[in-house]
């Protein structure tokens, strides 16, 4: 007895709008000797009464067969690697066995990817050629991240306390002790004329890295970081005087927009102070 599967109403949600589980199955008929298939489906239409939909369709399968010069071409004797080959092979084109082997491209200089990006950028219009203060090397690194800096001023801190006490005996000023090390508060002070302010520093660069970076358009006469008293940070700005202010307005035009240590230099005009 076939068994037949009934829907019991109740368990139907109201809210339910898929409701096609309760249509008959889909019948396929066909196709015939001649093509001809017959499709018979259920739906409901916008009353939600049931309709009887019958497609009918010819069904003709067709060889577009090869073109005359392919048919002939199959007919020529083999020659070269292909006579070897054998006959579940026809059709195939002869392919290379040669093995190819890909190599990645390796840093034989042994340089990391920043002094990599460091040398491309010199011949970049507005690049700055890289020069360390303290070693003297040249598009490597920056003088603020020169790894012998440490030594560099230990030594000019021993020489110049040695030889202001080697030169004489008299007295000397608390301001002439350690020279390399102490900087007055009047060299701080900013030429209004052809100051330069800097900002979107980031917190490694130091004066020296801005002399570096200016000095190829002119003469630099100080370069100054702002730090913040309290916890001795940069804060992200400073200050760069020129001795011509045709030099000074050459920079402008070179670094504002320039790409340093990561961030966007803004460079203009600073602004002249009330007295």
């Amino acid at each position: 007895m076939e068994k037949t599967n009934k829907v019991l109403w109740e368990e139907v949600e109201d809210d339910d709008e898929n409701l096609d589980f309760l249509l008959p199955a889909k019948q396929v008929i066909g196709p015939d000797e001649n093509g001809n298939k017959t499709v018979i489906e259920y739906k409901f239409n916008d009353e939600g009464k049931t309709v009887k939909v019958t497609t009918r369709t010819r069904v003709h399968k067709g060889w577009a067969g090869d073109k005359p010069i392919t048919v002939r071409r199959r007919t020529w004797a083999k020659f070269g690697d292909a006579v070897k080959d054998d006959a579940s092979s026809v059709g195939y084109t002869t392919v290379s066995k040669e093995c190819v082997f890909l190599e990645r491209p390796q840093d034989l200089s042994g340089t990391k990817p920043e002094e990599t990006k460091a040398h491309s950028d010199l011949g970049k219009p507005g690049s700055v050629l890289m020069i360390c203060r303290n070693c003297g090397k040249r598009g490597e690194h920056w003088t603020a991240r020169c790894p012998m800096s440490n030594h560099s001023s230990t030594d000019q801190v021993e020489a110049s306390t040695s030889a202001v006490t080697n030169n004489s005996s008299s007295y000397v000023p608390p301001n002439m002790r350690g020279v390399s090390i102490a900087v007055s508060d009047t060299r701080r002070r900013r030429n209004d004329e052809n100051s330069l302010r800097v900002t979107n520093l980031s917190e490694d660069t130091r004066e020296p890295d801005l002399m570096d970076l200016f000095g190829t358009f002119g003469a630099v006469s100080r370069a100054y970081v702002v730090f913040d008293q309290n916890t001795g940070v940069s804060r992200g700005f400073g200050f760069v005087n020129f001795m011509s202010r045709e030099d000074a307005q050459r920079a402008i035009n070179n670094l504002d927009g320039y790409g340093y240590d990561n961030l966007i230099l803004r460079v203009e005009w600073a602004t002249p102070r009330s007295n």
